[in-house]
């Protein structure tokens, strides 16, 4: 009596039709696979709370210890708890939201807004006001110290007084206004002038000799702001002591990776100089993630990588440098993303499918190796529906999520096999710890918990075929464990279109572990595909599936019959 056994299920494999084993699954929806190789009914996906407006960005982690999660909505910025209670923390105005955690705090960026929240208080940033000159003679002479910050007009000179001069030279010309001027750290009270054509500056007295002790702080109207705050995605990357925050997806500036520099010789997200910059190939950057200490920078089409190099500037000082190199030139991500790493290997979306990116500094077209062959069709299809692209990695879980159009496309890399799960519509994808946060118009949601869910999980396996030719089918077992309300539904299809279906109701107020028996009667069967419908709120785990045919005796008798009539 040939026996077909599942012990160990491996996933979706839709690049072959027919098989023998009965562990390959052709679809897998709503339907997991445990460490063990067992189905898992998926967990659930529940509403933690909603709020006035569209959700225009999301941030979850901690600050200290403390776990926050913050969102953007209506121009304003809230703290939602783990009951899902939101609270206003302040205005920030409306349009897409960047969340970025540097130094302790959380940046919060908008094409009009760039502010900070360190737990307690909302604090909007105007930037680091650089230290352009220092030494500076009278005449403006001087040794140049720090760039000008793209995120701010003003700027600050220091002078050496000779004790004799009234008359002192600013670095630049055409200056707005003078916004404020010390001598010794002092707030100077006399007077004084700004001739705005030759950017001098006059005292109504001389200024008492000192080194370095006339600072002058002054603006000068620029437009460089927006290259910072219209970007869309953030990423912490640097040197062993001195991390920067790079930004890129700026729509106005699509190829450019901006990064942040030390303020006074602190690392800081408040200082962008306007040299930090670098042009990636001719294509928008679509993907920025790091792989040990280097930097893999990707476009549709292209890869690059960077790495933090100290140099010595015209001034002598030791400077991180980010210089960048071609790393392959047919593949890049196909979609803007923050992106994910799996074992060190970042994650991307390539012509031939998801790729996973090895570590070499060599050019080479096997630096990308795709692994999404067996849903590669299914994949095919649900991107021809829209761009609603996600990628997201519930380490806890060993899965990776790819969402697209709604259906999350999950990757269990801790076994190496692929289902899907749906309901899943939405933006925002972030994950902290062992949960999945993203939103919806104005809600959010998280996914985590085990247990209750109302909704249709499938498994359904490939045609089984067997050597044995066609035979019939005795009889079904299953292992399981169940809690709550489930119902099992068993349907057998056969390759000529005759069905078999059988189902089972179970209601467990506790944890029971039990074998199923069921008998499908259904004759000449082979090929046959066999699917498994779960339905109910409450928990299931199928661990095993045993199918049992038998060769059709009666054909063999009839054939002897027939031998012994013509004897």
């Amino acid at each position: 009596m040939p026996i077909h056994t599942a012990n160990g299920f491996v996933g979706i494999d839709r690049r072959r039709k027919a098989d023998k084993a009965l562990n390959v699954a052709h679809d897998m929806r709503n339907i997991r696979i445990t460490a063990g190789g067992s189905l898992e009914k998926r967990a659930k996906t529940k509403l933690l709370c909603s709020l006035t407006g569209e959700i225009e960005g999301l941030w979850c982690g901690s600050l200290g210890d403390i776990t926050f999660l913050l969102a953007s909505a209506n121009g304003r910025l809230y703290k939602i708890d783990s009951s899902g209670n939101a609270r206003e923390i302040g205005v920030i105005g409306g349009g897409a939201c960047l969340f970025f955690e540097f130094c302790g705090r959380v940046y919060i960026m908008n094409s009009a807004y760039y502010g900070s929240y360190d737990g307690s208080t909302l604090t909007e940033i105007e930037g680091y006001i650089p230290l352009v000159a220092v030494g500076c003679l009278p005449n403006g002479e001087g040794t140049p110290y720090e760039e000008i910050n793209m995120l701010t007009d003003k700027r600050r000179q220091r002078l050496s007084p000779d004790g004799k001069s009234i008359l002192y030279k600013l670095a630049e010309e055409d200056i707005d206004e003078i916004v404020s001027v010390t001598v010794g750290g002092a707030v100077y009270n006399g007077n004084y002038s700004l001739n705005r054509q030759t950017s001098e500056l006059s005292f109504e007295q001389a200024i008492p000799a000192g080194l370095d002790s006339l600072e002058i702080t002054y603006k000068k109207q620029s437009t460089t702001r927006k290259n910072i705050l219209n970007c869309k995605r953030a990423m912490l990357f640097g040197g062993n002591s001195d991390g920067r925050i790079f930004l890129y997806c700026n729509p106005e500036k699509p190829n450019c990776r901006f990064y942040s520099a030390l303020a006074d010789g602190v690392p800081s997200a408040e200082y962008f100089p306007v040299n930090c910059y670098t042009v990636i190939g001719s294509s928008p950057i679509s993907c920025i993630v790091q792989q040990y200490d280097r930097q893999l920078i990707f476009t549709k089409n292209e890869a690059f990588y960077s790495y933090c190099e100290l140099i010595t500037d015209n001034s002598g000082r030791r400077i991180s440098s980010f210089p960048v190199f071609s790393l392959n030139n047919g593949k890049g991500c196909l979609f803007e993303t923050d992106g994910c790493v799996i074992a060190n290997r970042p994650v991307t979306l390539c012509g031939d499918g998801l790729n996973m990116w090895e570590s070499t500094g060599v050019e080479n077209e096997k630096n990308a190796l795709p692994f999404s062959q067996p849903i590669n069709d299914l994949l095919a299809t649900s991107l021809l529906q829209g761009e609603s692209l996600h990628l997201a990695d519930l380490q806890s879980e060993s899965e990776l999520f790819f969402i697209a159009n709604g259906n999350a496309f999950v990757y269990n890399y801790g076994i190496g096999c692929w289902y899907i799960y749906d309901g899943f519509g939405g933006k925002g994808f972030k994950v902290y710890r062992d949960t999945l946060y993203f939103t919806n118009g104005s809600g959010i949601y998280c996914y985590s918990e085990r247990g209750e869910a109302n909704y249709v999980g499938i498994w359904q396996s490939n045609y089984i075929v067997d050597e044995g030719g066609n035979l019939d089918i005795v009889s079904l077992c299953s292992d399981i464990r169940v809690k709550g309300n489930i119902r099992l539904k068993f349907i057998f299809e056969t390759a000529n279109g005759a069905i078999s279906e059988k189902g089972v109701e179970l209601s467990e107020e506790s944890e029971k572990y039990m074998r199923i028996s069921l008998r499908p009667a259904l004759k000449r069967a082979l090929p046959f595909r066999l699917s498994i419908h779960i339905e109910g709120e409450g928990e299931l785990t199928l661990h095993s599936l045993t199918v049992k045919t038998r060769k059709k005796e009666r054909s063999r008798r009839i054939g002897l019959l027939q031998r012994e009539a013509k004897a």
